[in-house]
């Protein structure tokens, strides 16, 4: 599947704002990322530090960076008609196939108890 989505180089889109993440969690040492663009990061001794080497390493992919605006429609979370209800009742006046039900029934019970009392079931099924 080819998705022919217009483009923009990064150049063309400026200003661009970056929200950067500054990580102190090493006593020593400062992470820092673009939220956007989370495999660029940098680790240093200080903030200043880590915010001109991540600028620096932005500017060296800048040409190479793209933006394309992708759209995601909104799916239907309505659930669409059970395709089994099509057959509902179709063998509801049929006598050969109540027998064949009632002998499926009897047969499963007959596996799961020796208790199996046919006169339990509805004689909706077995007419």
């Amino acid at each position: 599947m080819t998705l022919n989505l217009p483009s923009l180089k990064l150049s063309q889109s400026l200003p661009v704002k970056f929200n950067i993440l500054l990580d102190r969690s090493n006593a020593t040492q400062i992470r820092a990322s673009f939220i956007e663009l989370p495999n660029l990061q940098v680790e240093t001794s200080t903030q200043e530090e880590a915010l001109e080497n991540l600028k620096t390493l932005l500017y060296t992919y800048y040409d190479k960076l793209e933006i394309i605006p992708f759209e995601i429609e909104e799916v239907s979370t309505q659930q669409s008609e059970n395709p089994w209800l099509k057959f509902a009742g179709v063998f509801q006046d049929d006598c050969d196939f109540a027998e064949i039900a009632k002998s499926l029934i009897i047969e499963r019970c007959d596996d799961d108890s020796d208790n199996y009392d046919p006169d339990n079931y509805d004689e909706k099924i077995f007419p």
